[in-house]
């Protein structure tokens, strides 16, 4: 093809479409171009050989443009300093999670030098001279220029909730959590009302597990304490997933926190759980039929549950919750949860294959920090559930991170920096947050159980929180509140 035929082919597209990174890619070919035309392809120089230089001023002043070199005719920044924009952008997005301060008890991040200007060639009077749509996304709404947009990523990227999505595959998935972190769809201010119901729910938490180390020094309990948001937390996933159509829920968990899970989420009568301190000497009449007691030769927090819970979200919504019985094996329940929640989408009323919902049953696993990475347990539940003759479409995890395994500290228990990262390798999108963090808390449960509907996979929040006391927990605390 001639020049004239290669120029007239590229003159069809106007270059007022080119806007963002794209745009500086095409303004760094032309100065590629200007300084010696052999260093582009034929089709490119052909294009600017040919170029109306009022064309560069069209792009510079359409709203999604970019200023052009000044070494075209017009005022302009260097095109590196658009690059170094785009990639701190990205850095942010990726490595965000890095620098967010997730420990109640105050350890300093681990952080990354890509969050900062200067490892991009930048500074913020850079950045403020360049147009908001350079970094591109939901967050440059409204917004003046780069460095705005870039003050508004780093409030939600390195604020209070860790995004670790950037092993996510798919495009579809990508772009939808991406506009869902980045348009804060999930973080909702709470109203005074919410903030009473939310401080009576924790007190609740906080005073029965108090009742329990006083009343019953020395017995193990396995407290939930530093982790008290979980309970906030389950009732904000089971009220999501009552409100899209769930009609069961099935959940697993080791023995951390199970008690007050058992009193607070299923609501096990108080009396049935003190039955069990007492060793079976008192019996409550109140506790529900199908509810295992120490008649079975097992330990309290051993036990599961079938109960049924109103849950109201804009309407009542009656929620059989099952509580899987769980040995000494920790993660063992895991396959067992999924199993039962698969039978409960499955209707085998018919002959033939049996259809299924996935939205009669959500599986929830609760996970301790040293057992999710440590068990190969997890690993063969999570290879299972994108298979079809597995899938329950989507598991929500939560991983009720004391920072301690039993008794073993993080640099003894684990290879990885989180104690999430094997859910990495199946692509599930992972959320850390602080359990000091209530409003960070449950933006997460929202977005895992919108996930989980959107595309039918499993979800993980990563709860780090600290453990208030010792193992026997009798003792003096193991750790404190900073």
């Amino acid at each position: 093809m001639s020049n004239a035929g290669r120029a007239t082919r590229f003159q069809t597209y106007d270059l007022t479409a080119f806007h963002g990174p794209n745009a500086g890619y095409v303004l760094d070919l032309y100065e590629r171009f200007r300084a010696n035309p052999d260093d582009v392809d034929p089709d490119a120089r052909a294009f600017f050989a040919s170029l109306d230089p009022s064309s560069l001023r069209r792009l510079t002043s359409s709203p999604n443009g970019i200023t052009p070199p000044a070494a075209a005719g017009v005022s302009g920044v260097d095109v590196a300093k658009v690059v170094g924009a785009v990639e701190l952008a990205l850095a942010i997005r990726e490595y965000g999670h890095l620098a967010v301060r997730l420990d109640p008890l105050g350890s300093d991040p681990l952080g990354a030098p890509e969050l900062l200007p200067g490892a991009h060639g930048l500074n913020e009077e850079d950045l403020a001279a360049l147009p908001a749509s350079v970094v591109g996304g939901p967050s440059t709404e409204g917004a003046a220029n780069a460095a705005e947009v870039i003050d508004r990523l780093r409030e939600i990227y390195i604020g209070t909730v860790g995004y670790d999505l950037d092993h996510i595959q798919i495009p579809a998935e990508r772009l939808w959590l991406r506009d869902a972190v980045e348009s804060c769809r999930f973080a909702k201010p709470m109203s005074p009302e919410t903030k009473r119901s939310l401080l009576s729910r924790l007190t609740q938490v906080e005073t029965f597990e108090r009742f329990l180390h006083q009343t019953y020094l020395g017995q193990k309990r396995f407290s939930i304490e530093g982790n008290d948001m979980l309970v906030p937390m389950l009732d904000h996933i089971i009220q999501g997933a009552a409100a899209e159509g769930a009609r069961e829920v099935v959940m697993g968990m080791a023995h951390r926190g199970r008690l007050n899970v058992l009193t607070h989420v299923l609501g096990k009568p108080y009396e049935a759980i003190l039955t069990g301190f007492e060793g079976g000497r008192r019996r409550s009449e109140t506790a529900a039929s199908d509810v295992s007691d120490d008649s079975t030769g097992d330990v309290k927090y051993h036990l599961g549950a079938k109960l049924a819970r109103d849950k109201t979200t804009g309407q009542v919504h009656e929620v059989p919750i099952v509580l899987a019985p769980n040995p000494s094996h920790l993660e063992a329940v895991d396959p067992v949860v999924v199993g039962m929640a698969r039978a409960s989408q499955d209707d085998r009323s018919a002959a033939g294959a049996p259809a299924r919902d996935p939205r009669a049953s959500l599986a929830i696993l609760l996970h301790g920090d040293a057992a999710f990475p440590g068990q190969g347990v997890v690993a063969e539940t999570l290879n299972l559930s994108g298979l079809k003759g597995y899938t329950v479409g989507g598991t929500i995890h939560i991983i009720v991170n004391n920072q301690i395994g039993y008794t073993t500290d993080i640099e003894d228990s684990r290879s990885t920096l989180y104690a999430s990262d094997l859910a990495k390798g199946f692509e599930i999108p992972i959320v850390h947050v602080s359990a000091d963090d209530p409003e960070a808390c449950l933006t997460a449960s929202r977005m895992a159980v919108a996930y989980r509907e959107e595309f039918g996979k499993d979800f993980l929040i990563d709860l780090v929180g600290y453990r208030r006391w010792g193992h026997n927990e009798g003792d003096e605390p193991a750790f404190t509140q900073p």
